[in-house]
């Protein structure tokens, strides 16, 4: 049965999610104001950037439902500055992913967790290939490194963990320069498919946690595909961000997939939240991963 995004918030709203709490590792996708402090509040510039969010409103961090959000997320991060180092406005450094975990590993003692009430999301990979291109013809490289996070959180104690995956990079109005769209989609597909291996690999060793997937990448590719549905322009963006200024080019950004050459609008991260809340209330614990439908 296909429904809209929206229908299915409203189908299971009166449904809960089985987690309290949120601990998120990422990149400016769900950056909810960390770069924004350590710029010394320089970016994203607030406004028309939302609240230290990368975005002209709340992202699908805050839009969820779970009330307790730690978020360590990163705008410019990579999966491993080891690998690949992260950076943002002024040149400056940002923690990538297993340098984030490694942060909030040295907080744990002073927690008391519910590792069973508590969520570990990592969403993260796209930097790593928009830092250095020539990982585009490696992406095992960098799905290893988002596994080697894993395996950080796993042995936290972590229970519970979701890993997005990407959405088609090769939509992205900041990629339109590189004249590469068959290679980013091929590049995107990869870099899923193995991650796709990698965790289910993961759940087979480690039958006492669970592992799950967001698709990412059918929800917008979906988006993509019924733009007049949606009422969505997926090509353009509406803001112009240059040397890390902000340059209106829209009035309705609620009529736009990206704010800007790399981020979402609001109204997108609305989708996301609203589609993943409705995965997370079908959380059984235990790997389950398939395709998911998404349309209007």
């Amino acid at each position: 049965m296909f429904q809209n995004v929206g229908e299915l918030m409203k189908a299971n709203s009166t449904k809960e999610i089985s987690f309290d709490t949120i601990v998120c590792f990422g990149d400016s996708n769900s950056d909810i104001g960390n770069v924004y402090k350590l710029s010394d509040s320089k970016w994203p510039i607030d406004p028309p950037y939302y609240r230290g969010r990368y975005s002209n409103g709340k992202i699908w961090i805050d839009k969820l439902g779970i009330s307790n959000i730690i978020d360590y997320a990163y705008g410019g991060a990579t999966t491993d500055n080891n690998l690949v180092r992260g950076s943002t406005i002024f040149n400056l450094t940002v923690p990538g992913v297993r340098q984030q975990i490694a942060m909030y590993k040295n907080t744990i003692h002073s927690r008391k967790i519910n590792y069973h009430r508590t969520l570990y999301v990592i969403w993260i990979g796209q930097n790593d290939y928009y830092f250095n291109i020539a990982l585009a013809f490696a992406p095992s490289i960098v799905v290893q490194s988002i596994v080697n996070g894993i395996n950080d959180l796993i042995e936290i104690g972590a229970k519970n963990i979701l890993i997005i995956n990407l959405p088609p990079f090769e939509a992205y109005p900041a990629t339109a320069v590189f004249n590469a769209h068959d290679l980013l989609k091929k590049l995107t597909l990869d870099h899923n498919n193995k991650l796709l291996n990698s965790v289910r690999l993961l759940q087979a060793n480690h039958s006492k946690i669970s592992f799950e997937i967001f698709d990412l990448y059918s929800l917008i590719s979906n988006i993509l595909m019924n733009t007049t549905a949606y009422g969505i322009n997926s090509t353009d963006k509406c803001w112009d961000t240059p040397h890390y200024t902000v340059i209106p080019l829209c009035s309705t950004p609620d009529t736009y997939l990206f704010i800007d050459q790399f981020h979402f609008t609001t109204r997108v991260h609305q989708f996301i939240a609203d589609a993943m809340r409705k995965f997370l209330i079908k959380w059984k614990g235990h790997f389950r991963f398939h395709r998911s439908i998404f349309s209007v």
